[in-house]
């Protein structure tokens, strides 16, 4: 899952949501993950109970008031791996996380060249 915070009165959030945001979630690889949003109207009430939604406050406790946005959180199986806020960490960090993540595996289909038996299980 990619978890995006920011705010609507954030300068730098509405530039990431304009440019490389839509950018991403128009791409291939957008569809190949659970994208979910924070989004506060005031960078001031980014943290406020009433713009997280219920199932996302168990990642809240990972912020620190210092932390800035835009911020984005890689998670994987339950665990956060990932987790950078500011305009340049979605090309220096978060997105370089979700390309690795992303990577079709190598070896099945070279195994299913190799012996399509043995790959299909049969």
């Amino acid at each position: 899952m990619l978890l995006y915070v920011g705010a609507e009165d954030c300068a730098p959030c509405r530039a990431w949501q304009k440019g490389d945001g839509a950018s991403f979630l128009a791409s291939p690889a957008f569809s190949r993950i659970r994208y979910r949003e924070v989004k506060s109207p005031r960078l001031a009430d980014v943290m406020n109970d009433d713009n997280w939604p219920e199932d996302l406050r168990l990642y809240r406790p990972h912020l620190k008031r210092s932390d800035g946005v835009p911020l984005w959180m890689v998670v994987a199986d339950g665990e956060i791996v990932d987790r950078k806020y500011g305009a340049t960490a979605w090309r220096e960090s978060i997105l370089p996380t979700l390309r690795s993540m992303l990577r079709p595996s190598l070896i099945w289909p070279l195994a299913a060249l190799c012996a399509p038996e043995a790959a299909r299980g049969t």
